[in-house]
């Protein structure tokens, strides 16, 4: 469901996008400039959407809700794209990743600064082969069970 509420809203924005440029922008430069607008919020909202997890790693200390390659390939894409808009001199390549690059790296900066706190790992209390007295329960309530059903109440 989750997937779904998000899918739809992005293909609706799509259409509208198509629409809009195909039968109210009749010049090719208006139209250029509107998807290229369009396009370039995007990138801005992908870019930024980590800064939730941004405020999560340094509430918590820990870089368990950020990966680290995700973070190094964010950035160096950015990087990347930012220097190829500049250098073509379009800034609707240039203008999205001209925020995404700072923000890419204060990720890798914040990995840096917090990764000796590492991946809090949580013991999964259902484990049966982590959690020996969970396992000895179960086997118990197993056993009740197997002696139970096997006697016939005559």
């Amino acid at each position: 469901m989750k997937v779904v509420a998000v899918v739809i809203p992005v293909l609706l924005m799509f259409c509208a996008s198509v629409v809009i440029s195909t039968f109210v922008f009749h010049d090719h430069h208006y139209r250029k400039v509107f998807v290229g607008s369009v396009g370039l919020v995007a990138c801005v909202a992908m870019y930024g959407s980590p800064l939730v997890v941004m405020k999560q790693v340094i509430g918590t200390k820990s870089v368990e809700f950020m990966p680290f390659y995700l973070s190094l390939f964010s950035f160096m894409a950015s990087s990347l794209w930012m220097t190829y808009g500049l250098l073509g001199h379009d800034l609707f390549i240039a203008s999205p990743n001209i925020v995404a690059t700072p923000l890419g790296l204060i990720q890798l900066v914040l990995y840096c600064k917090y990764r000796k706190s590492g991946v809090t790992e949580e013991s999964n209390k259902w484990d049966i082969e982590q959690n020996t007295e969970k396992s000895k329960e179960l086997q118990l309530a197993t056993n009740n069970d197997t002696n139970c059903s096997g006697s016939s109440p005559n």
